[in-house]
């Protein structure tokens, strides 16, 4: 494992511990106590990476001033309010953890990549947030398959990013992988890069040698995906 070079910012999905220790890091930098700090109580999954000043960004499930639970992003400054970017539109009023899957990865400077899956759908969403108008990109569907994504991860390192996720149908566990050389804009063809008996554990995607790898629990060793 030693021989892989982990990135510098945080870019898997984390849930309920994240989600309690997103609160913890916002509550130590945020003098009030306003109901969009409170709100992270709830155990809904959070994301979190680091902008280039490493002060941290999150990516949670907010609920906004029209009662719509959306997907919304915001970088913490200390003594500063938390101030929720919105990332989708269209959400639910209803109680509830509405996405179960999140992931942020930041992008060179202009910005973040997301991943989501939405509560009810098999599909693995994506969309580009800008980083200072705070506009989001129209969503992409990564995934095709009926059957729903688990554990995905996300890499991206110079123009590169790639995401892969795992899908399981039938007592076969299928690890898929997709590529964009252009931060996103565009994709190309989801491919098949492993398959396992067992369901494959903390996947992860590092460099080695400037080149993309998934490891994971149950991959014996490192999947070069170039």
């Amino acid at each position: 494992m030693a021989i892989f070079q982990k990135l510098k910012f945080p870019y898997r999905f984390t849930a309920l511990f994240c989600a309690s220790f997103a609160l913890a890091n916002i509550q130590s930098v945020a003098a009030d106590k306003s109901p969009e700090v409170l709100q992270l109580k709830w155990p809904c999954p959070v994301a979190e990476a680091f902008d280039s000043n490493h002060m941290p960004v999150y990516f949670w499930q907010h609920t906004f001033a029209d009662g719509v639970q959306d997907l919304a992003m915001a970088r913490v400054r200390t003594g500063e309010a938390l101030d929720a970017k919105r990332v989708t539109f269209g959400g639910s009023v209803a109680p509830g953890c509405h996405y179960k899957t999140l992931a942020i990865a930041r992008g060179g400077n202009w910005g973040w990549h997301l991943l989501w899956l939405a509560e009810g759908s098999p599909v693995l969403r994506y969309a580009r947030m800008d980083g200072d108008a705070w506009v989001s990109s129209p969503t992409k569907k990564l995934s095709a398959n009926a059957h729903p994504v688990t554990q995905p991860a996300i890499l991206s390192f110079d123009q590169q990013l790639w995401v892969v996720w795992y899908e399981s149908n039938a007592g076969i566990n299928k690890i898929y992988a997709v590529f964009s050389d252009d931060e996103g804009r565009s994709w190309g063809d989801v491919k098949l890069v492993a398959e396992t008996v067992n369901p494959p554990g903390d996947l992860q995607l590092l460099l080695k040698g400037n080149k993309p790898y998934l490891i994971g629990q149950g991959i014996a060793e490192g999947i070069a995906l170039q």
